[in-house]
């Protein structure tokens, strides 16, 4: 019997193939689309799962005095957390910086990123595997390395590199211990090499790395690096959470005890949950995840209800077959059965191009989310779990009314061409789609708000210029620049430095700073004029040259910028954002100016005003800043140019820089491109919801063509004695057109309440946001009724220039 079901499945299905190809494309877009989100979910929700220790692994996130939650934390830390909790089994902490390196024989250095310097106790903390080595002696001792297996084939071929060294800063000799496996793609932390955490001092200059011993071994403040904890099986969290402040109390200096508040946050949770500043690796969030699931779940719908509509649609023009069904003798069981094998056949076809597709879009998923996930890495037993769910799933929902709803029909009225009484399936079909178009209307505005919202992100003007501007870093990145000691060496060579650029031509100026504009700043423990110690302010602090403000386009709005004539600016001046005179109790601009500033010991003066700026990205609202001017905290030479000959003037750069720092390899970044890459993230969202947004609204679409297909089908003669007796195209086009506009418009209204409670949710996210105005709902509406409209015409003008004869000599 099941065979013959299978074959009256088969002979439907080519029948009626133009409902048929409507279906499957729409059933097997939701399928794939599905697929390629299940893909991307589960990628997001296993990050770090790989470590074994991952429910005992913890990392302290740290709350800094000026309200800041941060990933990083001091140093101190880490070596007296296993003797003071009991709680603990090991911690350790891990500093991360770009550096130079190169083979002993070459010239050429390559600028490394993801080195990190560790303690030895992270290797019985994280899951490294060993390709070459011995694990046991894994960074015990000094000037040795471990790296992954991308460094070793980068820099050593096949050759063994056990044993081979590698040069650091052109300073010191490191010799590879190991060779591990890379870290999966879904680990927020990534290391290229692991370095012992002492070395770190090695590659700064001797007066700079004293400075470094002294301050990190009692700085109980500073955000240095990261400090992660293994905790004894059984252990609680909570209770190393509860003596955090007996434990710095008895550790740290007194004036090191500004209330700060370090937790334990668990590793498996840093991807998702975590919205700390400065983590190692831009973190996703679960709402996004949400989101995801919504879209992939909502198009998978919109394409069971198309399937549940044709079907019931379909179901009436079979009423004779099931009248003949019935009279021959076949139960309602069997006439169930019969649309349940249709729908089985059906979607088991569409599963199965729908894995064809995901396989043919999956790198298109790769290129949006910068991910690595491979076809044959996903297919496993939960996916086929989900997927016979699915299939079951979607049979069930789609077969189920159509099999219900034939077997009311009477079986004699049948034979005379006689349906089912009663409006309750037409009720039926136009509230799902109304449901559907109200999805398609949603993605659509969430999708216009997106890139209006990225729009509104890159125009917004930041208040210092960012075009035409290369930024240059003169180290390696590396957080320890706050505690470096220029030597006379180096000033003069960058002074020669500079004073080559300056000759080029389409060179404008060069400046210094601690970091680029609007890329973020130091916080710092600052005491300004009518506050105390114990007020425990930490305020974003920048060092600047001479001519930054020009360089820039800063606007000075009372007082003066920095002065090279005044020779007490460089040790006694400050100047200062207008925020910052409002969060200083300040009463003016003017008033502030003569106020004094105790920023960590360094004691001066404002001595000018400047307009607020967006130091820091968009997410963050401007707050307050004190600037200064200290040659030691210089780590970025910034390159205004004139806007033409951009790669003659790169070589150029390189040139001079090789000739004036050839121990570090040349570095460069245009700032307004470093700007937007803060926002990547957003622009990658924003592309996923438009391509989502087009597959929801072609499966829509498709569910509509498929019933204006069924509609001109059932008023053929209606539209045919319509023409005999006068009626024009454009009047039969009305009829049929005002059906669906009715559907468009109820779903339109149904969504804009749903719609602005989630985008306006949304939009709380970012500090500076668009608006959500009525332009937009409308905007989308016009577009969706466009489209509806278009797809609605094609069989509408088909029916209505039909020759009206064939129509109605049919009976």
């Amino acid at each position: 019997m099941l065979r013959n079901f299978l074959k009256t499945a088969s002979r439907i299905i080519v029948k009626q193939r133009a409902y048929a190809v409507i279906n499957l494309i729409g059933l097997t877009s939701g399928i794939a689309l599905a697929l390629l989100i299940m893909a991307y979910v589960r990628s997001e929700t296993n990050y770090d799962t790989f470590h074994e220790k991952i429910d005992r692994l913890y990392r302290i996130n740290y709350k800094a005095p000026n309200g800041l939650d941060l990933a990083s934390s001091p140093p101190p830390i880490a070596p007296a957390m296993k003797d003071f909790f009991p709680e603990v089994e090991h911690a350790a902490r891990l500093y991360g910086r770009n550096i130079s390196i190169k083979l002993p024989d070459q010239d050429i250095a390559f600028e490394e990123t993801g080195v990190f310097f560790v303690d030895s106790a992270l290797m019985d903390m994280f899951s490294l595997e060993f390709v070459q080595g011995n694990p046991s002696r894994a960074l015990v001792d000094k000037f040795t390395v471990i790296i992954n297996e991308e460094m070793a084939k980068k820099y050593f071929g096949e050759a063994n590199p056990i044993g081979e060294s590698l040069i650091f800063s052109g300073l010191h000799s490191f010799k590879v211990t190991g060779v591990v496996k890379n870290f999966p793609e879904n680990s927020h932390l990534r290391f290229n090499m692991l370095v012992p955490y002492e070395n770190m001092f090695d590659l700064e200059t001797e007066q700079t790395a004293q400075v470094l011993r002294n301050n990190l071994a009692v700085n109980f403040v500073i955000s240095h690096g990261y400090t992660y904890v293994l905790l004894k099986e059984g252990a609680d969290p909570s209770q190393v959470d509860a003596n955090m402040e007996a434990f710095l109390k008895k550790h740290a200096l007194p004036q090191m005890l500004v209330g700060q508040v370090f937790t334990l946050f668990p590793v498996k949770d840093i991807h998702l949950k975590s919205t700390a500043l400065a983590e190692p690796s831009t973190p996703n969030s679960m709402s996004t995840i949400y989101i995801f699931i919504a879209i992939g779940l909502l198009t998978l719908v919109i394409a069971s209800i198309n399937y549940i509509n044709l079907s019931t649609a379909q179901s009436l023009t079979r009423i004779k077959e099931i009248g003949v069904r019935v009279i021959m003798g076949s139960g309602k069981q069997q006439i169930v059965m019969q649309f349940f094998v249709e729908s089985f056949l059906f979607v088991s076809i569409s599963m199965v191009l729908a894995f064809g597709v995901y396989y043919v879009t999956l790198p298109l998923l790769n290129l949006f989310t910068n991910k690595n996930l491979l076809f044959i890495d996903s297919i496993d037993m939960p996916l086929a779990f989900i997927c016979v769910a699915l299939l079951i799933g979607i049979t069930l929902l789609a077969g189920s009314y159509p099999a219900y709803f034939v077997t009311k029909f009477n079986s004699v009225g049948s034979l005379k061409g006689e349906g089912v009484t009663g409006l309750g399936s037409q009720w039926l079909r136009k509230s799902l789609v109304v449901f559907q178009l109200s999805i398609a209307f949603l993605l659509l505005t969430c999708s216009m708000l997106i890139v209006k919202q990225l729009r509104y992100l890159h125009d917004r003007p930041l208040g210092f210029e960012s075009q035409h501007v290369v930024t240059i870093p003169l180290f390696s990145q590396n957080l320890n620049g706050i505690f470096g000691q220029r030597d006379s060496l180096f000033t003069t060579r960058l002074k020669s430095f500079r004073d080559a650029l300056e000759s080029e031509t389409g060179i404008l100026k060069t400046t210094l700073s601690s970091n680029p504009p609007g890329l973020g700043a130091t916080y710092r423990g600052t005491i300004p004029e009518g506050f105390t110690q114990e007020d425990r302010i930490f305020v974003a602090n920048f060092s600047v040259d001479y001519n930054f403000n020009e360089a820039y386009g800063l606007e000075v709005i009372t007082g003066r910028w920095f002065d090279e004539d005044y020779g007490t600016d460089r040790t006694e001046a400050f100047v200062i954002n207008e925020t910052a005179v409002k969060e200083f109790n300040w009463l003016s601009a003017d008033e502030a100016l003569g106020k004094t500033i105790n920023r960590e010991g360094k004691f001066g003066k404002v001595i000018g005003v400047i307009k607020d700026y967006n130091f820091n990205s968009l997410t963050t609202p401007v707050s307050a800043l004190v600037i200064e001017h200290n040659n030691n905290q210089f780590n970025i030479l910034s390159v205004r140019f004139e806007n033409d000959q951009v790669t003659t003037l790169m070589d150029k750069l390189e040139a001079q820089w090789n000739r004036n720092f050839p121990e570090k390899s040349f570095e460069y970044t245009f700032l307004d491109e470093q700007l937007d890459s803060q926002y990547a993230n957003y622009q990658s969202f924003g592309d996923i919801i438009r391509a989502f947004t087009f597959i929801a609204i072609l499966i829509s679409c498709l569910g509509v063509y498929g019933l204006v297909l069924f509609i001109v089908q059932r008023k053929v003669k209606e539209i045919g004695v319509r023409k005999v007796l006068g009626s024009t195209i454009s009047g039969i086009l009305l009829i049929i057109f005002k059906d669906f506009f009715w559907l468009l418009l109820f779903g339109f209204v149904v969504a804009i309440p749903v719609s602005y409670y989630f985008l306006n949710d949304w939009l709380q996210n970012f500090t500076y946001h668009t608006s959500l105005d009525v332009a937009t709902f409308v905007l989308s509406f016009l577009i969706l009724l466009g489209i509806t409209l278009l797809t609605v015409s094609f069989q509408a003008i088909k029916a209505s220039l039909a020759n009206p004869i064939n129509a109605l000599r049919s009976e």
